[in-house]
């Protein structure tokens, strides 16, 4: 569609593969080799696109981040269970009301935008136990001093973001094995991985887990260094290494 761009240095983000992209798989690893780079979301994808005929050599890894001033830690305990996620069907809507509902001894907060259009919000809505919140973004910080446990089953993510942000604010991640978990998180040791197609009562025994980790263990040092400014400044350096346009 842009053909003068063959001609240019081109650096593409790449956050997760589309479900429903335009391109043909063949049409996307042509257009990624004929870049100068490709910045990927995560360990877990730039292997995929190696393995579909990327060149390794043209794919660096930089984690996305989250405002440590704004993000800031709290001490655990007593505190609910969040999730932090815009409605969409990949997010997994079905299995984070099934949680919610089979696990009725803790209390959960749902912050993000559009959930009103999920099928089943009624019910998830009149659950005792539940709290929903279509925050500004200013008011996430607040929202996630009130937790102990962040929970994200996505079955395919580029981050997700707001899985730092908690990380941040020293709260426990109990997440899907998909985008950058796996390499912010260490299984056992600074939160909890599952698989994308676990069942709901495997994830439900980690957050149990989650809930009962060790107050003085400190999540926040994992995260500290993944600001937006070391991250603009990694993506900068790269781009420097090139010559100018």
């Amino acid at each position: 569609l842009n053909p003068f761009l063959f001609h240019r240095k081109v650096f593409v983000y790449y956050t997760h593969p589309k479900e429903d992209s335009d391109l043909s798989e063949d049409e996307l690893v042509y257009l990624l080799n004929k870049t100068a780079q490709v910045f990927s979301m995560c360990e877990q994808f730039k292997k995929m696109l190696v393995e579909k005929g990327v060149l390794e050599q043209k794919i660096s890894v930089f984690t996305g981040g989250a405002d440590p001033e704004k993000f800031s830690p709290h001490q655990r305990g007593g505190g609910k269970v969040g999730f932090c996620t815009a409605f969409y069907e990949r997010k997994e809507p079905q299995k984070i009301m099934k949680i919610i509902d089979s696990m009725p001894h803790l209390d959960f907060v749902l912050i993000g935008r559009n959930w009103k259009k999920f099928i089943d919000f009624e019910h998830l809505n009149s659950l005792r136990n539940f709290e929903y919140y279509e925050a500004e973004y200013g008011e996430y910080p607040d929202l996630y001093k009130t937790m102990d446990v962040f929970v994200s089953v996505a079955k395919l993510e580029g981050g997700p973001i707001p899985l730092i942000e908690s990380m941040m604010c020293n709260i426990v991640p109990v997440a899907s094995n998909t985008g950058f978990a796996p390499d912010i998180i260490n299984h056992g040791q600074n939160g909890y991985l599952f698989d994308v197609n676990a069942e709901v009562h495997d994830i439900c025994k980690l957050i149990d887990q989650a809930i009962c980790f060790n107050s003085d263990v400190d999540i926040n040092s994992s995260v500290k260094d993944l600001s937006w400014e070391n991250f603009s400044k990694k993506i900068d350096q790269k781009m420097s290494s090139f010559s100018s346009f």
